[in-house]
């Protein structure tokens, strides 16, 4: 039996960064009736990797919703308004922005939006020929939804049967005990967050690991393209060429465009030369330290003392193998997309491969149901739309392309790639 008229036009499950924007932007439309449902109970960004002194690798301009709206009450720099803090900011003349300050402005907003619920958890979806039903619940009813439940940790499956408090994804980092006085490290991973890693086990005289390994699979410490052609990866002119390509060569380009979004940031890398040097010629003490670089991680055994682990690894040019032995194990080992089991229900309906769901190009996904019955999924298609998919460099754009499609006109002046034709 059909239930009656929806009670939304759309709910979005999940309040990151990506449904916050997409919140924000449409709470200001009065004629178009939205929620959005969180299962933890205030925003949180990462919590688990919030190092102090840690920075974004974006613009504070590419906050929730200033490309799509700069006039927007939401915004970081009304943010920074209300918090009496514009002209210090502004004096400070931060290369980038802390990551703390980032997640506090997210929470901010999150506070003053009249359209977010926390402490919700959406245990199904279900649809019942003409709207979607959360939970069995008719008071969570809707024409659309709009998810945006993050990425999960990609462990490595020689890890899988050891992960807890001494090998654990870096995603936990600030979960768990993190004086490593004494102790063996290794990180596994040669991206950004390895990089914040290695550097926060040195950072400290007071707790000195004995030994610190970093391990990456990459020829050497690599730092992000931050170059202006490279950036013009993250624009929404790209963004739609990238869309058009045929599968094939959607996955050839994302090959070679790796350091454009998961490179060191120039200013750590130089931060941790540093601090080695110091370490090296100026500090009386130091750990034993092993950079290496064009390594795999082959296999993780538990050790013979206590609490130790044995790690195999493999050289990526030569091919030969060695090990070394930790006492903690962090893996840096970047994120990656699962359906979330809330949609079992609807599982058979929504065709998705290896390579990801189908996309329409106003960013909501195939299946089998009603054309005007729309599920709009975000930061699930790198493999559609490009390495900026998951960065926060397009999300007000990609938010506001959601909204107008919801209410059916263009509210918010978006660029597409007729405005920003550059070099593809």
């Amino acid at each position: 039996m059909t239930l009656a008229r929806p009670r939304y036009d759309s709910i979005g499950v999940g309040i990151g960064p990506f449904n916050l924007s997409a919140a924000a932007l449409a709470a200001t439309l009065p004629e178009l009736k939205t929620l959005f449902v969180e299962r933890a109970r205030s925003f949180a960004w990462h919590p688990g990797m919030m190092i102090s002194g840690a920075t974004i690798q974006t613009s504070h301009l590419k906050d929730l919703v200033t490309l799509a709206d700069p006039t927007s009450p939401y915004s970081f720099l009304s943010y920074l308004h209300a918090k009496k803090r514009m002209y210090r900011f502004i004096t400070a003349d931060f290369d980038s922005v802390e990551r703390a300050e980032f997640n506090d402005y997210f929470r901010w907003v999150s506070e003053r939006l009249p359209n977010v619920q926390f402490g919700y958890t959406v245990e199904s979806i279900d649809f019942d020929g003409s709207m979607f039903i959360l939970n069995d619940d008719e008071r969570y009813t809707s024409r659309s939804l709009i998810l945006a439940t993050g990425l999960s940790p990609d462990i490595p499956d020689c890890a899988l049967p050891f992960v807890g408090s001494s090998v654990f994804h870096s995603s936990s980092l600030l979960h768990g005990a993190t004086d490593w006085s004494g102790k063996r490290v290794a990180i596994i991973g040669g991206g950004q967050s390895g990089g914040e890693i290695f550097s926060f086990a040195l950072d400290n005289d007071d707790r000195m690991p004995a030994e610190v390994h970093w391990i990456s699979s990459r020829s050497n410490f690599l730092p992000l393209d931050d170059s202006p052609f490279t950036n013009e990866l993250f624009t929404p002119g790209y963004s739609s060429y990238f869309f058009d390509l045929p599968l094939d060569k959607r996955l050839f380009s994302l090959d070679g465009q790796k350091l454009a979004s998961d490179g060191i940031s120039l200013n750590l890398l130089r931060h941790i030369y540093r601090r080695l040097y110091a370490l090296e010629f100026v500090r009386k003490s130091r750990p034993m330290i092993g950079l290496k670089p064009c390594t795999r991680l082959v296999d993780i055994q538990r050790g013979a003392g206590h609490g130790e682990f044995v790690l195999e690894l493999q050289h990526g040019i030569t091919e030969d193998r060695n090990a070394i032995t930790a006492d903690v194990v962090v893996l840096a080992t970047g994120y990656r997309y699962r359906m979330p089991a809330f949609l079992s229900r609807m599982k058979s309906r929504i065709p998705c491969k290896h390579t990801g769901y189908h996309y329409h190009p106003d960013f909501s996904i195939q299946w089998d149901g009603h054309p005007r019955n729309k599920i709009y999924v975000q930061n699930a298609a790198r493999n559609a739309r490009g390495i900026a998919d998951p960065n926060l460099s397009l999300m007000a754009w990609r938010s506001a392309n959601i909204i107008n499609d919801l209410v059916g006109r263009q509210h918010y002046t978006i660029q597409d790639s007729k405005d920003l034709p550059l070099w593809y």
